[in-house]
């Protein structure tokens, strides 16, 4: 849905960006599937958590490839940052009494979707330092490869090539003929639309099309076009505070001192990206030689 929303912007990117692009749609790809299938049997509150690592993937990017100075003495905001979030985050998501479950595949697949998520903003700032004009497109060709991938992803899944490693549910191979004709009809497009037994599902899967897929892809891209990946991605990592707080707004869920203590957290790791590393490095005793002036 959000690929069918943004096509008409898709084949107005430029030709020497189409090979990052598609790049690109490919870390973008991995962090939507890992993403599902950590969900699968993994609490959403530590997907969320472990979803948060890309405050510390994109930093890492941009000192592996760009090679740029991202160490504590060069830019302590960032990392002081980074941890306050993680901290917020794991506060705010797993301080309840359930806490951190039992480390499994599902944890495996959570980190991966931070390193997809996370190499493609960084991916993301790098053609938007290029092309900052090129946000549409860009976003248009990142949606339109998750949604390829996510296809085949599909149809090997509904036909039961994965011989049930990835299978989960009574459902099985619904694409194969032996499947309900129903069931076939109700997991693709448009019989999801039009069964009405599937009403709610199939306006959540309008809501996350449109709105938190090709709409926030588009703020994603035109933010990263203005800040760096690893300032962005501490901005991201704040998602768990806001479904926190519509959580409770929406469907009346209370939230706990730890939920105040992390959310509060989180908005200080926010304003601190936006302190002076010169002025920080001052106040924490930190020589560095770049503040000395010849």
């Amino acid at each position: 849905l959000a690929s069918i929303a943004l096509s008409p912007f898709l084949f107005q990117l430029k030709p020497q960006l189409r090979n990052t692009a598609l790049l690109c749609g490919t870390f973008t790809a991995m962090g939507y599937i890992s993403q599902s299938i950590a969900l699968v049997d993994t609490p959403a509150a530590t997907v969320s958590f472990l979803g948060a690592l890309v405050v510390i993937v994109c930093p890492a990017l941009a000192v592996a490839v760009d090679g740029k100075k991202l160490g504590f003495k060069d830019a302590p905001q960032t990392w002081i940052s980074a941890l306050l979030c993680l901290l917020g985050v794991g506060l705010l998501e797993l301080g309840g009494e359930a806490g951190m479950m039992e480390m499994g595949w599902g944890d495996f697949w959570s980190v991966l979707q931070a390193v997809g998520f996370g190499t493609s903003f960084f991916i993301t700032e790098r053609m938007m330092a290029k092309e900052p004009t090129q946000a549409l497109p860009i976003t248009a060709t990142q949606c339109a490869v998750s949604a390829l991938l996510s296809a085949l992803w599909a149809l090997g899944d509904g036909l039961g090539a994965f011989n049930g490693m990835f299978e989960f549910g009574p459902y099985g191979s619904w694409l194969s003929t032996t499947a309900d004709e129903s069931l076939r009809s109700a997991f693709t497009l448009p019989g999801l639309f039009l069964n009405v037994d599937y009403t709610k599902v199939a306006a959540a899967a309008a809501f996350t099309g449109f709105i938190t897929t090709a709409g926030n892809r588009v703020g994603e891209t035109i933010a990263l076009g203005k800040l760096s990946s690893s300032e962005a991605s501490v901005l991201l990592a704040t998602e768990p505070l806001w479904a926190a707080l519509f959580a409770n707004y929406l469907i009346g869920e209370q939230l706990g001192v730890s939920d105040a203590i992390g959310g509060a957290i989180i908005v200080i790791s926010c304003i601190f990206t936006a302190v002076d590393p010169g002025w920080l490095r001052e106040k924490l005793g930190i020589e560095y030689d770049g503040d000395t002036k010849a």
